[in-house]
């Protein structure tokens, strides 16, 4: 009889076939789980003016909220500006503009 060899094998090749199952369930599990950004107002709120016109936005990352009103807490009296999530007076207010200026 004759003796054969035994060939040793390397790692066995990874199989990419359940690859694009996993990449669509993660796809479908952030889409379901992520939420847009939501503005807490600190104001009572506004009576919003209605838009004549729609103008494409260049750089959305420069978009700020800015809400005038009464405030929401019955210890602060007059109205307050908030921007973006935080109430500020009119001095930061103009330095807020001026920052966004520089930035653009």
């Amino acid at each position: 009889m004759s003796k054969f060899k035994k060939k040793k094998k390397g790692l066995p090749a990874i199989s990419t076939a359940s690859l694009p199952d996993i990449v669509f369930m993660l796809l479908f599990f952030f889409m379901v789980s992520t939420t847009m950004r939501e503005t807490d107002l600190l104001i009572k709120k506004p009576v919003l003016p209605t838009a004549s016109e729609v103008k494409k936005l260049e750089h959305k990352s420069l978009v700020s909220t800015i809400y005038v009103g009464k405030s929401k807490d019955t210890r602060i009296s007059g109205d307050k500006i908030q921007v973006n999530d935080k109430i500020r007076n009119i001095i930061n207010i103009y330095n807020f503009i001026i920052y966004l200026n520089f930035i653009s």
